[in-house]
């Protein structure tokens, strides 16, 4: 039996005969791997840390959770709380955030009335939300800050999914640093889905936590003056006085407190909204119950028996949302269809009056199929004197309508004013806040970005920043070129050399993953860094070398310049006060140096600007000004400077000579400058530096000297005091030229105290060298080298510390990173965060390519801890303001609609992205520097078409999308292959193009339908190809076809029918691995060797699991067999490392580890992700293990957006790690929120915890979490855990296991000191193992 089949060949289609049996032994024709032997199954564990948190929010609440002078807002999400400070920019500053809770926040709610005024930037509004109730925390009489010293105004209360109640506030320590002060009150009664409901009435005196099952707690709580007392007085306090449980017949829909009269403050009011079956009616009805008592009754008394209630109106069954009015005990009910008004309800009246809202119709940002619903609303701020006459609520539409509703309090008559659409989706997370001229909503967004925007009166709503959401996610990809857990064949000769590191790559990978849904969907790179807000951005008419910025006061009207260094001469800008234009000044009429290139320009404590050019200095005073040439100083004609440094009053300056270099020290005396000593420089000087040591100055140059670079420091003197030649030494003969120190580029010297300095230097060849000057000489204590990367690294000075840190600024790659967090133990710095550029008007602008960078004194912002940075990049010139939050920097790339599936071509190197318009399917190719659509689709004869054929019809989805590599004849034809969701097959051909634009000629990759397999009526899946055909899942038949080019269609070759269908495909060896849907993963054998015989299944799981997505990890290609380890994704955020036995046929798998995590993976992937600085010396240490052969890193990505990374770690320092698991969970400050941990005060050495911390080994303890270990790394817990127990002989027994003992050799004759090292080691593993892999 044979087929015909076409290759391309010379540009020309050449038809030959191939028979199958040839298509069979190609397909066949890789070698086999499995070993004649058996191997047995790896014994490793496995650790998950969380790179990136879920950016979903749920809640946002304004809480003055410091005091009243701080706008603070709460952003709580499934797992975390981010209290951020809003600001008069519009923006809202991270201040402290806590995700220590080790599980879901179920419902969250403010304690405590806001001030009544507004001057100290209080507000006083209120949330109500669809699914969940959040009620105001608005109150008649405002609790003052003269009532309480040490609580805040208010206080933040959190349910947690255990049904536990948290109640929390932020502190400033000693230092100035902030922290959380919490107290947990566990729940009475274990009732499921405690806190779905949550509300606190008026007074702060009651809170009411509701289960959805038909009960609810009424606490009572203590006053703020009395809390404020317990923390006085105890250093911790109890906001709980007594709890009241009661069940009621049927399932509580809404539960709020009402408003009583304002003379009647005593009053409480709660009202419930209850649904039950009753026999009577036979049918399901919905009662309004309203319980009511005076402030101090007996609860037991109040709730002793159940209340009845009142019949709702059909239309309002079952509200969305209960509002209450602060007039008259009223409350609006927005239901689905109809929003009502109940103008007094305790008098348990139902009347509703319709209200109408006039509101508009379903906007383009709707997803449903139904009429958009009403999502939220809020109360904004308003002055008592006003809220005495009038109440106002904003209502707020999950397609972005915004309404709000004014309410006399006389007649209760109501106006309604739409005010618009915001252009993002709206669910949970939506308030108001305060602010002196507008107000402020903000919007954590639903499916899309959120942001911040302001409603001034009579303007339509300005939108003045955003907040990330890149949430839901479906798809991810990095752009990495090998997908398999093995490495490729260029760097497998090297596998074996575990010392020397591989794929040595001057960037990491990228990552991008879908983002979204609807017409505000994107593709998000997950980046990981600093944020850098661009304030202002201008384009230059010449590139700009380096440039310096400094304020500057001239008759009394304050402003900046800025000196440009040009190749060839300078330029000076002066910038307003408001920095709102910038003006170029002729040579003429400025005191600078024009003529020449600037060097250094500094400013001293005077204000006097110092100008070093090439051939002068130049002295800028506010009254006066002077300007002295080098070769009239120096007596030296035609000085030309190369390299110059300026501290306080003294300058010094290099120059070249015949054969070395030359330095000249000058002195400063008010507008003179004098010349002071010239010194022989030793060798060609490549940079220069002055710092200070014991009050006394030194001159530090860098220079090449017969090849070598060499670091020499002088006295002002000329003396020679101490000079260094030092190259790193580097493992393998193999590293040496990699690792060869080139020229110093820079140096800046920190001083860290009066007789310590430590001073970091940029290379050439890409090393950060740090050295370390102490003592009362000038002796170097250490000098360390780090690759940052194989570019030249220069650094630049900072302003100050950040984050409490020394800190300076590297720019490599044309990259800019802040390093900081000098270890003296490593002397090194610990910390290097790459800062990334971003604009609010373009947010899928790609971060600029810096050159140069310069650190203003002072922030241009003015808040505290801020810096503000001009920063270079070609022409192109920006100020930015950091601040030390150190997160993701997402960048947003939009799609025209809701993305499905994405990968990366390494063929086009594109991101091509399977996504909906208009609810059609089709294709994108998106380049991911720019982030445009480079892609035209086409028919069949190449001309321009708006879908290609097989794709754009209605309804339809994109299942699977894999690019194939065709091989024929030696010849490799590349091929996107597309699967729908009703049944369509496309091999997809992509062709280059070149268009000219306005910004000059662009690519364009044109795509159209080559081939397409028609007849199906199932959903196909997912589909792999290998060199001559594809597979491809069918509902739940497996199908393996060749491609036949002659007839232009896929040949059936064999079929497999699945017990589920297979939503991952992976071909090895002719084998198929079938991710299936419920049935965990499958093996099956195509027997390709023979035509005849049908394909069958040989691996299973030993269990049947429901599944996301499967990865390998294998740490090494040596032991044939041994590895990989598939990982497999379940649900409920399981997942489970299974190994396939290959060489024993029809073995079931064994199961390697299984664990859970906070969310389930969706997708997992592979890439070189970790910076250059961290992956170019990463060995094997302290028994970890690589995830792949070639040392990638693996992560997984859940549809909430959070990132996860998973590391393969060796027995021995998993039975070490999960030690310090188990103790953690005995610890209450490592875990304060878990039940059942031991306390403190019951830890003593007599306690026999042993069976509950002592490790054994079994696949469900082989997993680590990572985040509890980050968590007791950042506590410095280990001292505190070892007391636990006889715990630290097992600490102590297990490190001493770990790489047969030669990291603790000698610490057991130590004694105390002896147990202080084992410690030491055990934050220098943690450090090791729980390192970002991106």
């Amino acid at each position: 039996m044979a087929f015909q089949s076409s290759v391309l060949r010379d540009g020309e289609w050449v038809t030959q005969t191939v028979s199958y049996q040839d298509a069979l032994k190609a397909s066949s024709a890789t070698p086999k791997t499995t070993s004649d032997l058996s191997p047995e199954a790896p014994a490793c564990g496995i650790l998950s840390r969380t790179i990136v948190e879920s950016p979903v929010i749920h809640w946002i609440l304004p809480v003055r959770l410091r005091s009243r002078s701080h706008n603070d807002i709460a952003f709580v999400g499934d797992r975390f709380v981010q209290i951020s400070e809003l600001r008069d920019d519009g923006q809202v500053h991270e201040i402290i955030r806590k995700s220590d809770f080790g599980m879901r926040i179920r419902n969250a709610i403010v304690l405590g009335p806001p001030p009544d005024d507004g001057p100290d930037f209080s507000s006083s509004e209120s949330v109500k939300f669809e699914d969940s109730d959040v009620p105001m925390q608005d109150a008649a009489k405002a609790y003052g800050p003269s009532i309480h010293q040490i609580l805040p105004p208010q206080l933040l209360v959190l349910m947690l999914e255990t049904g536990d109640a948290v109640f929390l506030f932020v502190k400033a320590r000693l230092d100035g640093t902030l922290d959380f002060v919490t107290t947990r009150y566990e729940s009475p009664r274990n009732l499921q889905f405690l806190g779905y409901h949550l509300s606190i009435d008026p007074s702060s005196r009651y809170m009411a936590a509701g289960s959805a099952e038909g009960a609810f707690i009424i606490y009572e709580l203590e006053s703020l003056v009395d809390i404020d007392s317990q923390l006085q007085c105890q250093g911790s306090f109890q906001p709980v006085k007594s709890t009241r449980v009661r069940t009621t017949q049927g399932v509580i829909h809404k539960m709020e407190f009402l408003y009583p009269r304002p003379e009647d403050d005593y009053h409480v009011i709660l009202l419930l909204i209850l649904i039950r079956r009753e026999a009577s009616k036979q049918a399901h009805v919905s009662r309004m119950v309203v319980y009511d008592w005076e402030l101090g009754d007996e609860l037991g008394t109040v709730f002793r028996s159940e209340k009845g209630g009142t019949p709702l109106p059909k239309e309002h069954r079952m509200p969305l949302m209960i509002i209450p009015l602060k007039i008259n005990t009223a409350f609006f009910a927005v239901s689905e269809h109809s929003i009502g008004i109940v103008k007094n309800a305790f008098t348990g009246q139902t009347t509703f009056d319709t209200c109408e809202t006039h509101s508009p119709g379903q906007t383009w940002l709707h997803h449903g199929a139904a009429e958009p619903l009403w999502a939220a609303w809020a109360r904004p701020f308003r002055l008592n004197s006003y809220l005495a006459k009038t109440d106002n609520i904003y209502l707020a539409r999950e397609d972005g309508v915004i309404v709000t509703i004014e309410i006399d309090s006389k007649d209760l008559v109501l106006s309604v004013t739409n005010l618009g659409t915001i252009g993002t989706n709206i669910t949970t997370a939506f308030t108001t806040a305060y602010d002196v001229f507008s107000d402020v909503l903000i919007i954590g967004g639903d499916s899309s970005p959120g942001g911040i925007w302001k409603l001034s009166p009579r303007r339509d709503p300005q939108q003045v920043s955003a907040i990330p959401n890149w949430s839901p996610v479906v798809d991810m990809v990095t752009t990495d070129t090998n997908s398999s857990w093995t490495s490729d064949r260029t760097s497998r000769d090297l596998s074996t050399k575990r010392k020397n590191p591989l794929h040595l790559r001057q960037k990491p990978d990228r990552i991008f993953c879908t983002s979204g849904r609807g017409p505000r969907s994107s593709l998000t790179e997950l980046r990981w860094g600093i944020q850098a807000r661009i304030g202002l951005e201008f384009d230059y008419d010449q590139p700009v070398r380096q440039s310096w910025m400094f304020p500057m006061e001239i008759q009394g009207e304050r402003g900046f310049y800025a000196v440009l260094s040009l190749p060839h001469s300078s330029d000076i800008l002066h910038f307003p006060a408001d920095l709102s234009n910038a003006n170029a000044m002729s040579p003429d009429a400025c005191p600078f140096d024009t003529s020449s290139r600037t060097i250094t320009v500094v400013q001293d404590q005077q204000g006097t600007i110092i100008q070093v050019t090439e051939t002068s200095t130049s002295l800028i005073a506010p009254l006066q000004s002077a300007r002295h040439d080098h070769d009239l100083v120096c007596e030296k004609p035609s000085f030309v400077a190369e390299h110059a440094y300026c501290i306080d009053d003294i300058v010094v300056l290099s120059s070249h000579e015949a054969h070395a270099s030359r330095l000249d020290v000058l002195r400063i005396d008010q507008m003179n400058l004098s010349h002071a000593t010239s010194i022989d420089a030793k060798g060609e000087v490549t940079c220069l530096g002055l710092f200070r040591k014991s009050s006394r100055p030194y001159i530090v140059a860098g220079s090449i000297k017969e090849g070598v670079p060499c670091l020499t420091i002088y006295s002002l003197e000329g003396l020679e005091v101490t000079s260094k030649v030092a190259q790193p030494h580097p493992s393998t003969a193999d590293q040496e030229a990699t690792f060869q120190i080139e020229a110093y580029t820079s140096v800046h010297a920190i001083t860290d105290s009066p007789v310590k300095t430590i001073m970091v230097l940029g290379t050439r060849s890409g090393h950060l060298v740090t050295m370390q000057i102490s003592g009362e000489g000038i002796d170097q204590d250490s000098i360390v080298f780090e690759q940052l990367s194989l570019s030249p690294t220069t650094v630049f000075a900072a302003s100050g510390p950040f984050g409490e840190s020394h800190a300076f600024f590297a720019c490599y790659d044309n990259t800019l990173s802040i390093v900081k967090d000098f270890s003296p133990k490593t002397n090194k710095f610990e910390s290097k965060n790459r800062i990334w550029a971003t604009d609010f008007n373009d947010p899928s602008m790609l971060s600029p390519p810096i050159h140069s960078a310069f650190c203003l004194e002072n922030s241009l912002s003015g808040y505290p801890r801020h810096m503000s940075l001009m920063l270079l990049a070609g022409t192109r010139i920006f100020l930015v303001d950091i601040w030390p939050h150190i997160g993701p920097v997402p960048r947003s790339i939009p799609l025209e609609g809701t993305p499905m599936r994405v990968i990366y071509s390494q063929t086009w190197k594109a991101l091509i992205v399977a996504h909906l318009k208009d609810d059609r399917p089709t294709l994108s190719f998106v380049d991911p520097d720019t982030g445009t659509i480079i892609s035209a689709a086409a028919n069949k004869d190449r001309e321009p078409s708006e879908y290609i054929s097989g794709l754009g019809h209605q309804g339809d989805r994109i299942f699977g999308l894999y690019e194939w590599s065709y091989v024929k004849d030696g010849q490799t034809f590349p091929f996107i292959i597309v699967t729908t969701q009703k049944g369509r097959l496309m091999i997809v051909s992509v062709a280059k193009k070149a268009i000219n634009s306005d910004d000059g000629p662009t690519r364009q990759l044109q795509y159209w339908t080559r081939y397409k397999k028609k007849g199906f009526t199932d959903p196909i899946y997912s589909v792999v190809g290998d060199a001559i055909g594809l597979l491809f899942c069918v509902g739940k038949v497996l199908h393996w076809e060749v491609l036949d080019l002659a007839e232009k269609k896929l040949k059936p070759m064999k079929q497999f029918r699945l017990d589920s269908p297979a939503t991952s495909l992976r071909v090895e060896d002719g084998k198929v691995c079938a991710l299936t849907a419920q049935h965990s993963l499958q093996i099956i054998d195509l027997n390709v060797g023979s035509e005849q015989s049908d394909a069958s299944m040989i691996h299973t799981d030993q269990i049947t699991r429901y599944t996301g997505h499967v990865t390998e990890m294998g740490d090494s290609e040596e032991q044939t067999g041994k590895w990989p380890v598939s990982v497999i994704s379940t649900s409920q955020g399981g997942f489970a490392g299974v190994w396939i036995p290959w060489g024993q046929r029809n073995k079931e798998f064994e199961i390697v580890f299984e664990g859970v995590l906070p969310t389930s993976v969706r997708r997992f992937r592979r890439g070189h992700t970790r910076p250059f600085w961290l992956a170019v010396d990463r060995q094997r240490q302290h028994n970890t293990l690589f995830n792949t052969a070639d040392q990638a890193e693996v992560l997984g990505v859940s549809l909430d957006g959070s990132l996860q990374q998973f590391s393969l770690i060796g027995i021995d320092l998993w039975r070490f790690l999960r030690l310090i698991q188990n103790l953690a969970y005995h610890d209450s400050n490592v875990c304060p929120f878990m039940r059942n941990n031991q306390s403190s005060r019951d830890r003593d050495h007599e306690i026999d915890v042993g069976m509950e911390i002592e490790p054994h080994c079994s696949p469900n303890m082989m997993h680590i979490d990572g985040d509890l270990l980050k968590r007791c790394l950042d506590l410095r817990a280990l001292t505190s855990l070892t007391s636990i127990g006889d715990a630290i002989d097992l600490f102590c027994e297990y490190l001493d296991k770990i790489d047969e003992g030669k990291h603790t050799k000698g610490f057991r004759e130590s004694g105390i000191q002896g147990q202080e090292k084992y410690i030491e080691l055990g934050y220098e593993i943690l450090q090791n193992v729980l390192a970002l892999a991106i």
